[in-house]
């Protein structure tokens, strides 16, 4: 009898014991959920707020045909066929907190006589707003070369004229540049359509320096427009790396390079 008491309450005391630890085990676990819950909705929230991808389209503008010139026929079917081989390009402008890419999507797909990337462009642009630092990746010939330049003054006028893109009101903004072509001087105008809504001074290629970011861009050769903004969700996951591949060098030796290269392979240079 004194042997069945002792069990028993020996029982109920590791009965005890072990409810108690199994409920802290309980316990602790449904707390470590929620940490866990709460990390993963901080990050998401921080994903949405940092990352962000916007896809661009481009077309030419203005008119390089002049019904008089002899060769206008030849003029209107080269244009013809670039304009349709800008359809093919895509770009993408994406963000990561104070870093951002510019790029043309399946860059290496396009052979080097695609004449619409030659008009649209396939450098690619980083930028570190922190040091307002561009690092340019630029091809020509097979030949990778990386050039590193501050941010552009574009000397914006800045209009109160808008207009809605994708949703974002936007503002109109024109850069003015003054050339001397053959003895004259020529103005050109690049037109900006930013929304400060969107808190990037950045915008296709290498244009930036405005109180938002540029949705849309019209230069003298063709026009950048946003069709998409990726929704964090909808976004691939990615990581903004410093484009590294190729031969760091300025302007000046991005010139003599490229003259350098054509000469080789029996192409027409430039001057510089």
């Amino acid at each position: 009898m004194l042997n069945q008491k002792i069990e028993l309450r020996f029982g109920k005391i590791f009965k005890g014991t072990r409810n108690c630890t199994f409920f802290r085990f309980i316990k602790n676990s449904i707390t470590m959920k929620k940490i866990f819950l709460l990390i993963l909705a901080i990050g998401f929230s921080g994903f949405s707020q940092e990352k962000m991808e916007f896809v661009y389209k481009v077309t030419s503008v203005g008119s390089m045909y002049d019904p008089t010139d002899e060769n206008s026929k030849l003029i209107k079917e080269y244009l013809i066929k670039m304009e349709q081989q800008l359809e093919d390009l895509t770009y993408s402008l994406r963000i990561n907190g104070k870093e951002s890419l510019w790029f043309l999507h399946d860059k290496m797909s396009f052979s080097a006589a695609h004449m619409g990337k030659a008009l649209g462009g396939d450098h690619s642009y980083f930028f570190d707003i922190a040091t307002n630092n561009y690092i340019e990746q630029r091809l020509f010939l097979d030949n990778y070369f990386i050039v590193n330049k501050k941010q552009k003054d574009f000397k914006w006028e800045l209009y109160n004229e808008t207009k809605e893109i994708l949703g974002y009101t936007c503002y109109k903004a024109v850069s003015t540049e003054v050339k001397l072509i053959k003895g004259e001087n020529k103005t050109f105008y690049t037109i900006a359509w930013y929304a400060p809504a969107l808190k990037y001074q950045i915008g296709p290629q290498d244009f930036g320096g405005l109180d938002g970011l540029i949705l849309e861009l019209t230069d003298k050769k063709r026009k950048y427009y946003c069709t998409e903004i990726l929704s964090p969700e909808k976004m691939p996951m990615f990581i903004l790396e410093k484009p590294t591949k190729g031969k760091v060098v300025t302007e000046e030796e991005f010139l003599i390079e490229m003259n350098r290269l054509a000469e080789e392979r029996g192409l027409p240079t430039t001057k510089y």
